[in-house]
């Protein structure tokens, strides 16, 4: 009698293990050199002006010391949305130096920014 079903579990997959965050925009870092931390500066400024711009419409502070506030506030929030504020980094940044002039200026300065 030879059964259809074996009783020994089939092997495990060994899948390599999915590269961190820092080794994933370092790789984007040797790809795209500079136009990765500009875009990323840009996204947080954008997403920080963006939260002290909801949160001042929100109320309206009245002494210097408030402001302040608002803009802690304004950076703590944008502290909690930094996973999808990378994601954007990841997505853009390719897409943007397809554009012919960024793709050019990244081939001619590619050697400068060998880490």
């Amino acid at each position: 009698m030879n059964p259809s079903v074996s009783d020994t579990p089939p092997p495990a997959e060994t899948r390599p293990a999915k590269p961190s965050l820092m080794a994933r925009f370092k790789n984007l870092m040797l790809e795209y050199g500079p136009l990765a931390l500009v875009v990323n500066y840009v996204i947080f400024g954008l997403v920080i002006v963006g939260f002290y711009a909801a949160i001042e419409f929100g109320f309206q502070p009245s002494s210097t010391g408030e402001k302040a506030g608002s803009w802690a506030a304004a950076y703590a929030a944008s502290q909690v949305v930094k996973p999808l504020r990378l994601a954007a980094v990841f997505v853009l940044t390719p897409l943007i130096a397809r554009i012919p002039p960024v793709a050019r200026f990244i081939e001619r300065n590619k050697h400068k920014w060998s880490f």
